[in-house]
């Protein structure tokens, strides 16, 4: 029996930082900068003004006071590490992080729970801005203006730190992969192809590649307990041939709706 869809299934955490994520995007892109402004502006001369606007590059305010770079007044403060999560620097950008988390997101909120999802979502993607960039110069010392000259923000650390949790949690509970929805898969397999290996190279390869490992190890420490111990849904599933098989069918069921 088709289960019958429920207006309030969309309000989830995911859903809802994904409308914050849409929300600063356009605050920060049109935002009127206030008189005598000088700080950062994305608005690019040598392009039509319809495609600045229509692409998003123009405005900057808020990229101005929460975004990560040394072109930016006191841009290295640590604030800044975790504010960048919620901006985006073009429509392109956006819609690739906004479709990424609505499939990744929205299914690790079903298995870990919406706190700790965004406990490893928040916690990597702050982390994971500290490494990359002395990671990018020591291994590309000659492209150092992509640090020095742009401006870091985007939510796709956070979503690479979810990816590497939900493959740690899957490596403690094999069986539970075919519990993934196939839309789920194929968009978290082509965004994390799309977004590292084709759309672009260097920098951006590196930053997800560090957020993937730190959301491996952080899912194995949160995980690794509760497998040590056979409790909780991030255990892997107790033998149950001595019971009664209507007990069995009930927590088929259960782990079901927990993954599903």
């Amino acid at each position: 029996m088709k289960k019958k869809f429920e207006i309030k299934s969309l309000f989830t955490a995911t859903n809802i930082l994904i409308v914050i994520l849409i929300v600063f995007y356009f605050l920060d892109r049109f935002l009127p900068f206030p008189e005598g402004y000088s700080g950062y502006n994305a608005w690019a001369d040598d392009l039509p003004p319809a495609f600045n606007y229509i692409f998003g590059t123009c405005g900057g305010l808020l990229t101005n006071y929460m975004a990560r770079g040394e072109i930016l007044q006191n841009g290295t403060a640590i604030y800044r590490s975790f504010t960048l999560m919620f901006l985006h620097g073009h429509i392109l950008h956006l819609i690739a992080n906004v479709v990424g988390l609505y499939f990744i997101g929205n299914y690790a909120e079903k298995r870990f729970g919406w706190w700790l999802t965004y406990i490893i979502y928040f916690t990597v993607g702050f982390l994971e801005s500290f490494i990359t960039d002395p990671l990018f110069l020591a291994i590309a010392p000659s492209q150092s203006a992509i640090v020095t000259e742009q401006a870091s923000m985007g939510a796709s650390g956070g979503i690479f730190g979810l990816i590497g949790a939900l493959l740690a949690a899957i490596f403690f509970d094999i069986k539970s992969f075919k519990k993934i929805g196939l839309p789920t898969i194929i968009v978290s397999a082509a965004y994390g192809f799309l977004t590292t290996y084709v759309v672009s190279f260097g920098w951006t390869t590196v930053c997800h590649n560090v957020a993937f490992v730190l959301g491996l190890a952080v899912g194995t420490l949160i995980i690794l307990p509760f497998f040590l111990l056979k409790k909780s849904k991030f255990a892997p599933a107790v033998n149950t041939q001595l019971q009664p098989k209507e007990n069995d069918d009930t927590q088929d069921k259960q782990i079901g709706e927990d993954y599903t």
